[in-house]
């Protein structure tokens, strides 16, 4: 059973990893899959009974087969619904209805939607049946669930930028089941259709309803963001203070509705089971332990329906299931599979669950405990906790560095304080004071006051731990690191671990390794990002590194600099900035530059208008400086012009193998400067101008600097180099390549020859533009 699982899990997880979904699992040719399937359930067959020894093999390539076929059907739905970038910016008119707990803030009010009608768009786009994230300005705080709306939309496909450590939108929306984005220019009110609402609509209102009646009762909390996520699995409330705090000191997992959670709501509604069964007489006809079990699966489903039935619910419920059936057998193998009958089980019904972090954290979180219960089964009190607390925190630890870039050191400590005081304090006093609320609102204050209380002095240790700073590791290993360094941990508390000195010691080492990349003296290293409408490249030479720019970002908002340019960084194995270089100061390119300088040190700043003279120094012509044998020259602008586009900074990168050329955002007229006051050169790669301007890159240009080839930062639509800048580089066959249709660029000096590593590398069938042949990775019709 166990190899069929595990080959189950990993069908789908294989499945996941392709560029394009194989036409046999989802084409014509489906149908051969179940006579493979039938022949190797007979190999199984035949293998149990005459070579059990070898039955694991068949069983395990049923399981395969199993898992991509079962997989495949709902990608290939996903794909054939999905609004891919060439539908952004179409404008179209639908009837819909909410179907998730809308998230109000001050600006903005952002709900999902299933499209019943497509009342009004261009020629074949239909979107009835999809489910869409609609964001409306200023906020509708009126929306609730359920309701039907007439809106009038400004779609948004569902690609995002692809950038090493970065998030991936797509990858999101598919995961989500989400179709597309929209922004609503007009919501209008329907009456409700008539006919039975859905078992999601329901659920939701039910969630819409706790939130009120949580409001109700306890308005002036200091923590209600906390208390929803809570009660109602709602943590689009939280602040981002409440959220770093937790995020940092590794108890993040508690704002989650987890097994924890889950448990602990199964485990009171049994307590009380128990109770009743003893001094109601008619309930001692049925045992006592399937009593006490069939309540606290009841009251743990209530409360995960209660928290949405959201994704990491299902997983909780799920391994609680398990759990339940392996303390009733009370052996440690049938924990194992039905650890492993439970994660199969979330696959099957959800596939894209094996894309979330969290699926990957739950399951390995148990098996760790597992691990450590390996033959103490029974093994009970405040000391096993401890050491089980303390243990999976390290053990986590190093796949939180891989995931998430950030890692705490202090997370044992904050776990051993905060576990116990939400678990035994915190999550019974809001339990209690939700069902007194849900009745009698009155009733319901005083425990969800005192709950509040106790949450604040928490968020204050956790933010007092949080800033240590020697005691929060943010950076970025490799996954393969991170789970030898996992290993590692684990070994260690084995009874043999002295035999095994030399190999754990060898596993954590590799969580130690530096990344940087294998520069010679006189090589470089270029890295443009994919931002969006913005601009940022990294240079680094062997044992330095150069941000030039750090894309859009705006106060209050979205910042490419903490998104894209931070994580990327940090996957590079950088933790400081030698200079940064701000070409000029166009929020496409300055935007994301307060979030970089934020969380990374950065030796010095050339910018046209420095804000901070004393700390900042100025970017002007003839600046030169030297690093590892590679030479920088600022070429433009002239001292003491503006800050205007055709003042932007020009930097010459020159090493021993070849020459860089960025021009930042430098328009016509600062070209024309630059023809002027320079003599040309030759470049071998040229980052072209982030520009609207149709003389861009003009001929007189690329004839006193001919690049070998060019990159260029735009947007999935083409948008930041002008078509007439694409015709001049095609005539003259000159290899293009976009950050927008490819995503990150990379290369370095000594494989400028080869086609650039780029975001495409990581291609997989949810990124759309990868699927309708802009790939994007070669030159555009070089003769």
């Amino acid at each position: 059973m166990m190899a069929a699982v595990l080959g189950l899990m990993a069908g789908i997880w294989g499945l996941h990893q392709v560029p394009v979904l194989p036409a046999v699992l989802a084409g014509p040719f489906t149908v051969l899959v179940p006579v493979v399937a039938a022949m190797a359930a007979l190999a199984w067959f035949w293998t149990a009974r005459w070579a059990p020894s070898f039955a694991w093999l068949p069983a395990a390539s049923l399981g395969l087969l199993a898992g991509a076929w079962l997989a495949a059907p709902h990608a290939t739905a996903w794909s054939d619904k999905v609004l891919g970038p060439e539908w952004s910016g179409e404008e179209v008119s639908v009837r819909a209805q909410v179907i998730g707990l809308p998230e109000h803030d001050e600006r903005r009010s952002r709900f999902r939607v299933r499209v019943s009608e497509t009342v009004q768009g261009a020629p074949g786009l239909d979107l009835d049946g999809r489910r869409l994230r609609v964001s409306a300005f200023p906020a509708r705080p009126a929306i609730r669930v359920g309701d039907h709306l007439r809106l009038d939309l400004r779609l948004r496909g569902v690609e995002g930028p692809r950038n090493p450590g970065a998030f991936d939108a797509a990858a999101w929306f598919y995961r989500e089941g989400l179709h597309g984005s929209a922004v609503a220019r007009l919501v209008t009110p329907m009456k409700a259709a008539e006919g039975r609402a859905s078992a999601r609509v329901v659920m939701h209102s039910l969630r819409a309803r706790m939130q009120d009646r949580l409001e109700h009762a306890a308005p002036d909390l200091r923590h209600p963001g906390l208390v929803q996520a809570l009660i109602i699995g709602n943590r689009q409330a939280m602040t981002e203070s409440e959220w770093q705090a937790f995020l940092r000191t590794g108890t993040n997992h508690l704002m989650a509705i987890s097994g924890l959670h889950v448990a602990l709501v199964a485990g009171f509604a049994g307590g009380i089971a128990g109770w009743l069964w003893s001094v109601v007489a008619p309930l001692r006809r049925i045992r006592r332990w399937l009593f006490v079990c069939v309540v606290g699966l009841v009251a743990a489903t209530g409360y995960a329906v209660l928290a949405g039935f959201s994704i990491p619910t299902q997983r909780a419920l799920l391994m609680l299931v398990a759990f339940t059936l392996a303390l009733l057998s009370r052996r440690e193998g049938v924990a194992w599979r039905a650890l492993a009958l439970a994660a199969a089980l979330v696959l099957i019904v959800h596939p894209p669950s094996v894309l979330a972090p969290g699926f990957w954290f739950s399951f390995g979180a148990v098996a760790v405990i597992l691990l450590l219960l390996q033959g103490r089964i029974g093994a009970t009190g405040w000391r096993e906790g401890m050491r089980i607390q303390v243990v999976l925190a390290l053990a986590m630890l190093p796949l939180s560095l891989a995931w998430f870039q950030l890692g705490s050191w202090v997370a044992p400590v904050a776990n051993l304080v905060a576990v116990p005081t939400v678990t035994l304090l915190i999550l019974p006093l809001l339990l209690i004071g939700a069902l007194l609320a849900w009745w009698w609102p009155a009733a319901g204050g005083l425990p969800l006051g005192v709950a509040d209380g106790l949450l604040a002095l928490l968020v204050m240790t956790l933010e007092a731990l949080a800033g240590i700073p020697v005691l929060v590791d943010q950076r970025h290993v490799p996954v393969a690191a991170a789970l030898l360094g996992a290993v590692s941990v684990l070994l260690v508390l084995q009874p043999l671990a002295r035999r095994m000195t030399p190999w754990i010691a060898m596993a954590a080492i590799a969580l130690a390794a530096p990344l940087r990349p294998d520069l010679a003296a006189g090589q470089w290293r270029v890295q443009a990002l994919d931002v969006g409408a913005g601009q940022a490249t990294i240079v680094q030479t062997r044992r330095h590194t150069l941000l030039i720019d750090a894309g859009p970002g705006r106060e209050g908002g979205f910042s490419a600099g903490d998104r894209i340019v931070v994580p990327a960084l940090r996957t590079s194995g950088i933790q400081s900035l030698d200079a940064l270089m701000v070409t000029h100061e166009h929020g496409g390119h300055a935007g994301g530059v307060a979030a970089v300088r934020e969380q990374m040190p950065v030796g010095r700043v050339l910018r046209l208008n420095p804000a901070n003279p004393r700390s900042d120094g100025v970017c002007e012509q003839g600046q030169q400086w030297t690093w590892d044998g590679v030479r920088f020259e600022v070429l433009h602008p002239p001292p003491g012009w503006n800050s205007e586009a055709s003042a932007s900074c020009v930097l010459k990168v020159e090493g021993k193998d070849a020459t860089l050329l960025m021009m930042g955002g430098l328009d016509s007229l600062g070209e024309a400067v630059m023809r002027r006051e320079n003599p040309g050169f030759s470049v071998d790669l040229l980052v072209a101008p982030r520009t609207s301007s149709p003389r861009a890159l003009h001929d007189d240009w690329l004839t006193r600097f001919p690049p070998s080839q060019v990159w260029a930062a735009t947007t999935a639509d083409g948008a930041g180099l002008p078509d007439e800048a694409r015709e001049r580089l095609e005539k003259r066959g000159i290899p293009l390549y976009e950050t927008g249709q490819s995503g990150a660029l990379v290369t370095s000096s000594a494989q400028l020859d080869q086609i650039p590593a780029t975001g495409r590398s990581r291609t997989r069938f949810w990124h759309l533009s990868a699927s309708d042949n802009r790939d994007g990775l070669g030159p555009p019709s070089v003769p």
